[in-house]
């Protein structure tokens, strides 16, 4: 039985602005994960994680162009100090210990996401504009950043918004019970518990509304270079991190109170010291 898109979005997204002719917004809606669909989605996910064929043709993923002439290269320059040794050593933590300090959290956001300067336009020069230490399509900054603060020492449970400007988290809700963990895809192995979980958000119309189209890729671009920097910030710090993709988009969504359209919910990560192996969780 055929049914239209509008019948097949869940009840959050249709209180949005769903623009029904705009790809962007259908290729979004179409790639989230959904309770009643999520067996067909995941049919894939689960071959290149058991199949010995499949793993292989996922370890074969990069060109190689042999036959091409070869410009050989010098040694590299290692005065990259401090970020040279985060990014070798960044790898996705498979567990965390239980609990993390405010001063570690601050610390973690203001070296990733924090605004580090201001300067105006010669066009608007009453306007002040607030720029970051990742790349953002035009200055126009889509995403947004919610924490789920699960346990950081003095600190209730919450659900919290970052404040990029005055560095400081809003508080937008208590924690009731594993509120996260309510949006999560359970299936066969245990869920990993994070004592901070970073949701991103965005919110396409910032970018589309200078770009167009494609300045939903741009958003998503933006997305994935504050991703790198809490990664990189966090190896840094002493901490692991992980990006995660096992949630209910529109669940999640409601949990933040955001429509799942207009704002959408866009990635994932887990955050915290990394359990020592024999304390991991499987």
């Amino acid at each position: 039985m055929n049914h239209s898109l509008q019948e097949l979005l869940p009840p959050q997204a249709m209180a949005g602005d769903f623009d029904i002719d705009d790809p962007a917004e259908i290729l979004h809606e179409q790639t989230k994960f959904h309770r009643a669909t999520l067996a067909g989605q995941v049919k894939n996910i689960v071959r290149y994680l058991r199949h010995p064929a499949f793993i292989a043709r996922g370890a074969a993923g990069y060109n190689v162009f042999a036959s091409c002439p070869k410009i050989a290269l010098p040694e590299p320059d290692l005065a990259l100090g401090e970020l040279a040794a985060a990014m070798a050593g960044r790898t996705s933590a498979r567990g965390f210990a239980p609990a993390l300090s405010l001063r570690e959290v601050s610390s973690l956001l203001h070296h990733a996401l924090r605004v580090n300067r201001y300067r105006s336009s010669d066009a608007a020069p009453h306007v002040k504009l607030a720029f970051r230490a990742y790349p953002s399509p035009g200055g126009l900054y889509p995403t947004e950043f919610y924490f789920f603060l699960n346990q950081v020492e003095g600190v209730e449970p919450c659900i919290a918004h970052y404040d990029a400007r005055e560095h400081c988290l809003r508080v937008l809700r208590q924690q009731d019970g594993d509120a996260f963990g309510s949006a999560e895809v359970r299936g066969g192995e245990q869920s990993i518990k994070a004592p901070l979980v970073c949701v991103m958000t965005s919110v396409p119309q910032r970018a589309t509304a200078k770009y167009g189209p494609r300045g939903y890729r741009m958003a998503l671009l933006e997305a994935g270079h504050a991703s790198q920097n809490l990664c990189l910030a966090a190896q840094g710090l002493g901490m692991g991190s992980l990006v995660y993709g096992a949630y209910y988009d529109d669940e999640l969504a409601a949990l933040l109170d955001i429509d799942g359209v207009t704002e959408t919910v866009v990635s994932v990560m887990l955050l915290g010291r990394e359990a020592q192996p024999e304390t991991a969780a499987p």
